[in-house]
């Protein structure tokens, strides 16, 4: 069976935020440059199937029969019009590439762009230097190879959750936007598994710990 960092139908996006230089496109993965992504795109040689944006963090203007070009005002950002474009081509999962880093507000804009993602029935994986985040309104599991840390958070309201698994088991616990409490669980070599039943969640966990997903 494969795991979730192996399937097919996955659209990468490049934003202009930081990268680490692990970043990785699956194989035949669709790929969007989102304005300044499109320089992260160059130093890889990857040639991206569409190029997006108003360019003001590229520098100038890309041309060419794959480019969009966005107005500079406008209510979506590149990353999220980019995710927009990515939703209308019919694919489900997402990997966001640059998109923390830099301005914190374009980091919360990610993290709201990954529940936009949950809420259309697709997930999005935001890539940050040691961590990934997700966002779903069903339930992440984990081998019991995983290790690290895993924190949960409500998003878009409160959310009902339960943690099986884990050092701490959580059965149907109320989390709200507003206290933390689910940050910091642990994986303890079992499997593990993260179930929203009620509203959305934020998933954080060890980026190392990835091919570990089922």
């Amino acid at each position: 069976m494969k795991k979730a960092f192996e399937k097919e139908n996955i659209c990468c996006i490049f934003g202009a935020g930081d990268y680490f230089g692990d970043e990785k496109c699956p194989q035949g993965a669709f790929v969007i440059a989102a304005d300044g992504g499109l320089k992260e795109c160059a130093k890889r040689s990857i040639t991206p199937d569409v190029i997006i944006g108003d360019f003001d963090s590229l520098g100038y203007e890309a041309a060419g029969e794959t480019v969009i070009r966005l107005p500079v005002i406008k209510d979506d950002t590149d990353t999220l019009a980019a995710v927009k474009l990515g939703l209308e081509k019919g694919f489900k999962r997402f990997y966001l590439f640059g998109g923390t880093g830099g301005r914190l507000s374009h980091t919360i804009a990610n993290l709201q762009t990954l529940t936009f993602l949950a809420r259309h029935g697709a997930q999005g994986f935001l890539f940050d230097k040691e961590e990934i985040a997700t966002v779903t309104c069903s339930c992440l599991g984990f081998t019991q190879e995983a290790k690290g840390f895993v924190s949960v958070f409500a998003v878009d309201g409160n959310a009902v959750i339960s943690e099986i698994g884990l050092k701490y088991t959580v059965n149907e616990q109320t989390l709200t936007p507003a206290f933390p409490l689910g940050v910091s669980n642990e994986f303890t070599g079992a499997p593990a598994i993260v179930t929203v039943h009620e509203g959305a969640a934020c998933i954080v966990f060890p980026k190392s710990e990835k091919e570990y997903i089922v």
